[in-house]
């Protein structure tokens, strides 16, 4: 008689808990269900986290960490991709997490990528092409918007530099909508900046007595001389090497006189006469500001330089995209006799 009553009651107490679990599961999981249709905009970078506190801020979902128990339960996290998303309320937090790892994102937007090494204004006709923004509008923005972002503090007052954000866009696939405001563009490419750059990168070039514009001034030079990554380091070493020589030693960057007369195929001897501040073979030191903008690997690779002792270097020709780098300007000489061999 006990043991039957015992039984009836273990049975009664496991029940009410499954039925109070499920209430508490079902009040974590449950949505939000009135109102109009969310947009989500998921931009790139964003952890599981920030995207489950996005949509708890949004009122599309009760509780963040669901969100995030589900996408690490379902192995969704590497999938999940940036865009605007429109969600209905009532929508389930695994809808919400599948429409993110598929990338469902809103019928109306554009999907933008800006390549490591472009300038301003080629990131300003690709943006019209596409139809983000004017070109005119973009280019207005860059040089006379008021853009939040600390990292802008680095950029010099009085510099002649072509664009006043040059260098600070960040290269990344990018979603927008059609006709969207250029401030809110250049914005979000200076937030991506931001999110990607690590402070202590910031720190370690102060440690050693760089500003960071001087740091993202190297790095737009190694990302446009550079052609193959792991030479990424090397070409930032030989940058810094002439800078700190005694005296310092002319740069004698080609991409930079690229910059000063627009992209030419093969460069003169008049070209690189031409007078401009970002002539690296007429003035020594830095130009005044990024000649492009760079990717993170060329950003870490100016923070981080290869302590090579080269002082040149002279590309293969052989069609590899690599150099041949030099200590002195004797062997200089001997590579570039025997780039020339290789040339086709």
């Amino acid at each position: 008689m006990f043991r039957s009553t015992a039984k009836r009651w273990l049975a009664a107490a496991a029940g009410a808990l499954v039925i109070a679990l499920a209430a508490a599961g079902y009040a974590w999981f449950r949505p939000a269900t009135a109102g109009p249709p969310v947009v989500v905009d998921v931009r790139p970078g964003s952890s599981v986290s920030d995207i489950g506190s996005q949509l708890q801020q949004a009122g599309l979902i009760r509780h963040a960490s669901a969100f995030q128990w589900y996408v690490w339960a379902a192995r969704l996290a590497p999938a999940l991709k940036a865009g605007r998303y429109h969600f209905a309320p009532g929508t389930s937090i695994p809808a919400i997490a599948w429409a993110m790892a598929e990338g469902k994102v809103s019928p109306d937007l554009v999907r933008v990528t800006i390549p490591e090494g472009y300038t301003v204004e080629q990131i300003a006709d690709l943006l019209e092409v596409q139809g983000v923004c004017s070109k005119s509008d973009f280019l207005r923005e860059v040089d006379q918007g008021h853009l939040q972002g600390a990292i802008l503090a680095s950029i010099p007052a009085g510099v002649p530099m072509k664009h006043r954000l040059e260098g600070y866009l960040f290269p990344d696939t990018y979603f927008w909508e059609k006709h969207t405001p250029a401030h809110q563009v250049v914005q979000d490419m200076v937030d991506n900046l931001v999110r990607h750059v690590p402070q202590d990168w910031i720190r370690t070039a102060a440690a050693k007595g760089e500003t960071w514009h001087a740091v993202m001034t190297v790095a737009s030079m190694v990302e446009r001389e550079a052609k193959v990554a792991a030479e990424r380091p090397q070409i930032a070493g030989v940058i810094y090497n002439r800078l700190h020589d005694h005296p310092p030693m002319p740069l004698q960057v080609d991409a930079t006189i690229q910059y000063a007369v627009g992209y030419k195929s093969v460069l003169t001897y008049e070209d690189l006469r031409v007078a401009s501040p970002f002539n690296t073979y007429t003035h020594v030191g830095l130009p005044p500001g990024p000649i492009a903008n760079p990717g993170l690997d060329a950003i870490r690779a100016a923070v981080f330089p290869a302590d090579n002792g080269y002082y040149y270097y002279v590309a293969k020709g052989d069609g590899s995209g690599e150099h041949y780098f030099a200590r002195t300007y004797a062997e200089h000489l001997q590579n570039e006799e025997k780039a020339q061999g290789s040339s086709p």
